[in-house]
């Protein structure tokens, strides 16, 4: 058993509970076949027996009983119908029940006391027979003496042997409730037995398995513990050929390939802290000719700016001559173009100026026109005016059918009048613009004269200016030229200052970086240290 496996073991332990469990089921099993035979006992044959042979007694006590009444009430009185009718459902009966009875018998005792009662009562049936024949033919006494000489003695010889087929019944009934009964104690007793092996047994399959597994694990565990101290020199020595020899095979190449690594460990530990210490000297050193790389180069950068700043100031001051001369030129010629636009101007306004002289003789023309109308409207509503009295004057002689003529020739005399007033404002208004043209005519020739004086003078502030311009111009083309020059001085400084800027910024951050790589190289130069420390706890 010592080089079962794991799972050998488990298979061992559930086999044997279920064996275990299997012997109680049979054993249990056959006491519910014994229970069974017991029940099929009770239900096939005693039950069955006591009840029909409790009928079959009922039906014999009902003949006998018909007998001693007919015998006791009704002598001299025959047989009738009814009472013979009444003694064959008696038999009937019997018969019946008897059949039923034969159906239960199973032993031979139970037969042969059956048998006896069968012979009793077919004498019974006789001497029955012969009784009620003598009483048919109405011999009374002779039928009584028959009965109580011969049937009596007969039906209680029957009853007595119907008691003890009841008696017998019942005590088959006894026997089976008290096999069953038996059986039933016998099944919880060996229930409780097997329950009590199967616990006892898996217990002790339990406490087997434990021991199995927890003697290696407390030897794992033992050495995992000297592990932890940091000695790498022991190894497992299970002797077992289970799944803890496979185990103990695996822990042990891992622990010797644990060693070796623990070993290359610490011999690269001390060539990595010495390697750390020679880097972090170089570093060092880069780190100083980088500082003062970067020092140099801030102090070269400074004159520069200064050279940049002194060449924009000139730069900055040259555009403003620029522009002041680009300016001047500009507003020379836009004066000159307007100057020029002002002659074309004057000119075209003299032209509108004649323009509107001519429109306003027309207007005036057209002003007299419509004074000339005005004066014929004033005419026909002084004679509209005139009708419509007469209008008034007709209808008033006509009375009451003149009377809608009369509103009619009112009306037409007010509209006169309005019109008469309207042509009134005209007139007036006429006349108004007749004196406002006149008076426009006059402003107009005065304009006309101003405007040809000042084309004279345009013409004099033309010329003066066209001599400035040319002047501008010829000055414009050498400020350029400085100008183009402090600006490609002033773009060269920018340049050298930004090209100083970019190696001052490359210093500082190669200064910066020699700075990170010092604290990484004093972080690793830690970890060696660390780790050389770590791993020399280890014992290999």
């Amino acid at each position: 058993m010592k080089n079962w496996t794991l799972r050998q073991r488990i298979l061992a332990s559930f086999a044997v509970i279920i064996a275990i469990m299997l012997l109680m089921v049979v054993v249990s099993y056959s006491r519910l076949l014994k229970i069974e035979v017991s029940e099929e006992s009770v239900r096939g044959d005693a039950v069955p027996g006591v009840y029909y042979s409790s009928m079959i007694r009922s039906a014999w006590v009902d003949s006998y009983i018909q007998t001693q009444e007919l015998l006791g009430f009704k002598q001299g009185q025959g047989i009738s119908a009814e009472v013979a009718d009444d003694f064959k459902s008696f038999e009937a009966r019997l018969q019946e029940q008897m059949a039923n009875y034969r159906t239960t018998i199973i032993t031979d005792s139970d037969r042969a006391e059956f048998a006896m009662f069968e012979k009793n009562h077919e004498d019974y049936n006789r001497v029955l027979a012969a009784v009620l024949d003598l009483h048919q033919r109405n011999q009374d006494v002779e039928a009584t003496k028959l009965f109580n000489e011969k049937m009596s003695p007969l039906w209680t010889a029957g009853r007595m042997k119907l008691n003890d087929v009841i008696r017998e019944n019942k005590t088959v009934a006894d026997q089976a409730t008290t096999a069953i009964d038996n059986s039933v104690v016998a099944a919880k007793i060996s229930m409780g037995i097997s329950l009590l092996i199967a616990v006892l047994a898996a217990g002790l399959c339990g406490l087997l398995l434990m021991r199995a597994i927890m003697a290696p694990m407390n030897r794992i565990v033992k050495i995992l513990e000297i592990m932890r101290t940091g000695d790498l020199s022991g190894r497992l020595n299970l002797d077992r050929k289970d799944e803890f020899g496979a185990v103990e095979t695996g822990f042990n190449d891992m622990m010797t390939e644990l060693t070796s690594l623990v070993s290359q460990a610490q011999r690269s530990s001390v060539q990595v802290t010495t390697s750390v210490t020679e880097i972090a000297a170089t570093s060092k050193q880069q780190q100083a000719t980088a500082t003062e790389t970067a020092a140099t180069t801030t102090e070269i950068g400074a004159t520069s700016r200064e050279i940049a700043a002194t060449s924009r100031d000139l730069v900055r001051t040259m555009t403003e001559v620029s522009t002041a001369a680009d300016q001047a030129s500009v507003l020379a010629g836009s004066g000159q173009q307007g100057l020029a636009r002002m002659e074309d101007t004057m000119h075209s306004v003299m032209g509108a100026a004649d323009l509107v002289n001519a429109k306003l003789a027309i207007l005036n023309e057209k002003a007299g026109n419509i004074n000339q109308v005005v004066v014929t409207i004033v005419k026909v509503a002084d004679q509209t005016n005139l009708l419509s009295l007469n209008a008034a004057i007709e209808a008033e002689k006509a009375g009451e059918y003149g009377r809608g003529f009369a509103v009619v020739a009112t009306e037409v005399r007010r509209l006169a009048d309005q019109t008469a007033v309207a042509t009134y404002d005209i007139e007036q208004m006429v006349r108004e613009i007749q004196s406002a043209v006149s008076a426009g005519v006059m402003g107009m020739d005065k304009f006309s004269e101003e405007v040809r004086r000042g084309m004279s003078e345009v013409q004099q502030v033309g010329e003066q200016l066209s001599q400035i311009i040319h002047q501008v111009q010829a000055l414009a083309p050498r400020v350029l030229m400085v100008n183009e020059g402090m600006q490609a001085q002033a773009t060269g400084a920018e340049q050298i200052n930004h090209a100083l800027v970019q190696l001052g910024d490359a210093s500082s951050q190669t200064v910066e970086s020699l700075r990170q790589a010092s604290f990484a190289i004093d972080e690793l130069s830690q970890v060696a240290v660390g780790l050389r420390s770590g791993v020399s706890r280890f014992k290999v």
